[in-house]
């Protein structure tokens, strides 16, 4: 299951990287920085792409953002891995 969750959020990340032309998010791993390297509007556009991704892949919608998601200190999406991890739960939970 995390491989398959891995794959949706670098997929997800590549194709957001088409417009920010982000150097750090050509080839996204595990430790690339997420939040620090997304404004709010691409932090949005994000989550409905992984939305959309997990709802083709798994068949149902699962609501990805939650009250800690645009908090800074608190966000999941800190990272690549980090989020990867808070879907990966997310995914696990509602199904």
């Amino acid at each position: 299951m995390r491989e398959t969750i891995d794959e949706l959020v670098k997929e997800t990340i590549r194709e957001l990287n088409e417009d920010l032309n982000e150097a750090a998010l050509e080839c996204p791993d595990e430790q690339t920085p997420l939040f620090e390297l997304l404004d709010s509007m691409a932090v949005l556009d994000f989550i409905l792409g992984v939305e959309e991704r997990i709802q083709q892949r798994f068949g149902r919608y699962v609501q990805v953002a939650d009250e800690t998601t645009m908090d800074a200190s608190a966000t999941p999406f800190k990272s690549v891995g980090s989020a990867v991890d808070f879907i990966m739960k997310k995914v696990q939970n509602d199904g």
